[in-house]
């Protein structure tokens, strides 16, 4: 199991973070593209976590995995959308028909663009370095958020939703975009994705207001609406397995599901007990498992097996026997 630790990002990450840029994929718009991006992203994140708890604004809490002084990965947490522009989904409603004359019943699936996600807080930006994954990299990198919220929930609302990132073909196209998107914006699906990221008011703008029924598309849009990308089916299954529930809901560019939940439903939030640095070393601690150092200005997260050194576990998360630590036990294969 690797002993890697998820942590706020700092402003002496700033080299390492920009070279990740480049191996980042295309299709993640909520990770910062330009150096002076990236450092504007870890000056709103240092600000956020020195805020005093409170309800949420429009935070950015920014979090970087690390193992052996290497960075390995990135993840974010976005609260109360809609603050400074409209988020946009489609919702999927059915319309049924029925004509008694011809005994002929139909039901249809209809897209709507809502805004429903105003003021929850968002999962996004997670990126784990190919060569990291395994060793239960990428759960640790995942729930380190949910650990985050776990930690004070009253920083992050009553709702979390997450995009899960939609089917594209080998050469990164969107069957979905080319058959809806394409047909309102006149632009490729990348830069408009692109463009959705600093300014939504073009797809009020440009989208149709009027519902778009499913039945009318090509079969390559119609089969992908609410489909993962193969490189997303494992974040995808993570959250589903802390609570996060698909709602009938997807992105307008790609249709990759969107997925939502109470945040005093998750299982983190649940199931994450706090304890004193001692307990945790007297063998109160389960067979494998997350723990983090919840104070928000010292945040971190590591996970453990039993079989490992207490002592070391506390020291990488910076508690002492004295301090607070709060466990959730891992359940399942993993990650």
């Amino acid at each position: 199991m690797s002993k890697a630790i998820v942590r706020p990002a700092t402003r002496n990450d700033l080299d390492r973070l920009d070279a990740m840029i480049a191996r980042v994929d295309l299709g993640m718009l909520t990770m910062p593209s330009s150096r002076d991006a990236m450092a504007a992203r870890i000056e709103r994140s240092l600000t956020a976590f020195v805020r005093p708890s409170a309800a949420p604004q429009n935070e950015c809490y920014f979090l970087v995995m690390e193992e052996d002084g290497e960075l390995l990965g990135t993840a974010s947490i976005f609260t109360n959308l809609g603050v400074e522009r409209p988020f946009y989904s489609y919702r999927i409603s059915r319309d049924a028909k029925v004509s008694p004359e011809l005994g002929v019943k139909i039901e249809l699936d209809l897209l709507f663009l809502v805004n429903d996600y105003h003021g929850d807080s968002e999962l996004g930006t997670l990126f784990i370095e190919r060569k990291a994954r395994g060793g239960g990299r990428g759960r640790l990198l995942s729930f380190a958020r949910l650990m985050l919220i776990a930690a004070d929930p009253i920083r992050f609302g009553p709702k979390a939703m997450a995009e899960i990132r939609g089917f594209t073909d080998e050469e990164g196209k969107s069957p979905f975009w080319d058959a809806v998107g394409s047909k309102f914006f006149h632009m490729e699906y990348r830069k408009a994705d692109s463009l959705s990221a600093r300014d939504h008011r073009f797809i009020a703008d440009l989208m149709p207001r009027y519902p778009i029924y499913v039945s009318l598309l090509p079969d390559a849009a119609r089969n992908v609406i609410a489909r993962p990308h193969p490189d997303a089916e494992p974040a995808f299954a993570m959250l589903k397995s802390q609570g996060f529930r698909y709602n009938d809901v997807v992105d307008i560019f790609d249709a990759g599901p969107t997925v939502e939940a109470f945040i005093d439903h998750l299982d983190t939030v649940r199931e994450a007990r706090l304890m004193k640095g001692s307990e945790f070393a007297a063998n109160l601690r389960p067979n494998v498992g997350l723990i983090a150092n919840p104070s928000i200005a010292q945040f971190s997260v590591t996970q453990f097996a039993r079989e490992d050194d207490p002592r070391e576990i506390l020291r990488r998360v910076g508690a002492g026997d004295s301090d607070d630590v709060l466990v959730y036990r891992l359940k399942g294969s993993r990650a």
